[in-house]
């Protein structure tokens, strides 16, 4: 990502290429319709000066990362021949003076406050100088002009004036602009980099859970096994008691199994490989994982297309959320319509939408659906992960999710990725 420094200092090089541009405007006018003598070695030498810097300003700024201190040095460079340049053409009474404003300008805008002041002051003790320094004086006579000086005077001030406003209006307008689409860019950065984090931590925090609840879980395992042991063998009433131990013991196995699967899942991202999946073979994996629940679905296609390259483990668990998601919004209002399931492939881009028919998003929940540990349901009824880990999928696909209002009621979750994620894959 582009540096501020290396932004102005870009941008600083686009207008001396203009500037550059209008000070041989200027002197040919001068010279060829104005008739007005100049020391052409001299002004050629300094609009040479600044033509040469920005040759190699152009090719340094191709892989160097420049500092503030090099805005501060091209300005102080362009300061001083403009200076020149205006006592090679009548010192202080040159109406183009005015172009120290856009130094002071660019200054205020790219450079730290001191830095900005610095600048300032630069400029106007060079403006100064401009009144001690000998100066090559414009013969008014030599216009043709005589008693028209002045006035020829008041209009080149005003067309000095009209350019430097010009000048200052689109640079600094371009500048903040490619400024704040840094920021942006940088807050979203910012924003991604904590969505990973968090993910990290529940990774982190299933791996943990198996860890730390094996041991225990393995002690009442055994402890149950040789109760039933000991009950199938002994005292009357046992035959009361095995079914309940039994019933302990299955139940035990189960706590193990879903937490191996929360600890494989913790690393299955970073595991699974991306592979050429059919549409047809996402939505079996689907509707296997869904069990029962599948029998609510609908699915529908649209497009001619129907594969794509992406990790099929994890993009069916995304959807799982998104539909189970979808089948508890429903339940809220009774509806007993299928949730719809539409795949629209095209030649860059796989969208899976989700219809439901449920009471749709509150209001004042829009802005926080997708925080983890955020959710409308009822209290024991979710965490608030599901639609967190979709979007975390998406972002890292290069893709988005989106959760939207249906007319007449419910929501559509709309997830959309490249068809190839091969593209954009990176292990979290």
């Amino acid at each position: 990502m582009a540096t501020a420094p290396k932004i102005g200092l870009a941008w600083l090089v686009r207008l001396r290429w203009l500037a550059i541009a209008g000070q041989l405007v200027i002197v040919g006018m001068a010279e060829l319709a104005l008739s007005v003598s100049l020391p052409l070695s001299l002004t050629a030498g300094l609009i040479s000066v600044t033509a040469l810097s920005n040759l190699g300003l152009t090719a340094w700024l191709r892989n160097a990362e420049p500092s503030a201190r090099a805005l501060v040095a091209v300005l102080l460079l362009d300061v001083t021949t403009l200076t020149g340049l205006l006592l090679t053409a009548g010192g202080p009474s040159n109406p183009f003076s005015v172009f120290y404003l856009v130094h002071v300008a660019l200054a205020a805008l790219l450079l730290a406050p001191r830095s900005a002041w610095l600048v300032a002051g630069l400029t106007s003790l060079a403006f100064a100088a401009l009144f001690v320094l000998p100066s090559h004086t414009i013969d008014p006579h030599a216009m043709h002009m005589y008693h028209g000086a002045s006035n020829m005077h008041l209009q080149g001030m005003w067309l000095a004036y009209s350019l430097a406003a010009g000048f200052v209006v689109h640079f600094v307008s371009r500048v903040a602009s490619a400024l704040q689409a840094r920021e942006h860019e940088l807050f979203e950065l910012q924003r991604s980099a904590v969505r990973r984090e968090r993910l990290a931590s529940l990774s982190t925090l299933a791996a943990g859970a198996a860890h730390e609840l094996g041991t225990p879980l393995s002690t009442i395992a055994l402890v149950a096994k040789e109760l039933e042991h000991a009950l199938s063998k002994g005292a009357t009433g046992a035959d009361a008691l095995l079914p309940d131990v039994r019933l302990i013991r299955q139940e035990v196995e189960r706590c193990r199994e879903i937490l191996q699967q929360m600890a494989a899942r913790a690393g299955e991202g970073a595991g699974e490989m991306l592979a050429q999946v059919s549409v047809r073979g996402v939505e079996r994996d689907l509707s296997e994982a869904l069990g029962s629940g599948a029998g609510k679905l609908a699915f529908e296609r649209e497009g001619e297309l129907s594969e794509l390259v992406a990790p099929k483990q994890l993009l069916v668990q995304v959807l799982v959320n998104l539909v189970r998601n979808a089948f508890d919004a429903q339940a809220e209002t009774g509806s007993t319509d299928p949730v719809r399931v539409l795949t629209r492939l095209d030649v860059n881009r796989a969208a899976f939408e989700i219809f439901d028919s449920g009471p749709g998003i509150p209001a004042h929940a829009v802005a926080r659906i997708g925080e983890p540990f955020f959710t409308t349901k009822a209290a024991g009824h979710g965490l608030g992960l599901g639609v967190f880990l979709a979007r975390a999928f998406a972002e890292k696909m290069g893709g988005e999710l989106t959760l939207a209002a249906r007319p007449g009621g419910g929501t559509v979750a709309r997830l959309t990725v490249p068809r190839d994620m091969l593209k954009r894959w990176s292990p979290l």
